[in-house]
């Protein structure tokens, strides 16, 4: 499935991500300077990815101020929907991703890699 592959690169391209935030239980971040997403999990650990993709709104904007009862500007990727071991495995590891950009975990750990003496 595309949104897989999309997800995928994300993850391998993970320094094109920037603007990560979270409110409640949701992570928003943008992807490449121009793509706003949001990330989510619930307590049964089904994954939803909600992208933004022609929205005028900042990420702030879409955090705390949009009434999502009448907002329809979005398009989401549920992992339990999708059901396959791959995207459930994929959008777990973008949820981690973004956890560890939001708590500055890959620069904590860039830190101590630095540290290591060459092989």
């Amino acid at each position: 499935m595309k949104i897989v592959e999309a997800v995928n690169s994300m993850i391998i391209n993970s320094t094109l991500i920037s603007n990560v935030f979270k409110k409640e239980n949701e992570i928003f971040f943008i992807y490449n300077k121009k793509y706003k997403w949001s990330v989510s999990r619930n307590e049964n650990n089904i994954y939803f990815l909600y992208i933004y993709p022609k929205t005028y709104l900042t990420l702030e904007q879409l955090a705390y101020e949009v009434d999502y009862s009448v907002f329809d500007d979005f398009i989401v990727y549920r992992s339990d929907e999708i059901k396959t071991r791959e995207a459930i495995e994929t959008f777990a590891e973008l949820y981690q991703v973004l956890s560890d950009k939001l708590f500055g975990v890959d620069d904590i750990l860039d830190d101590i890699i630095s540290d290591m003496p060459p092989f």
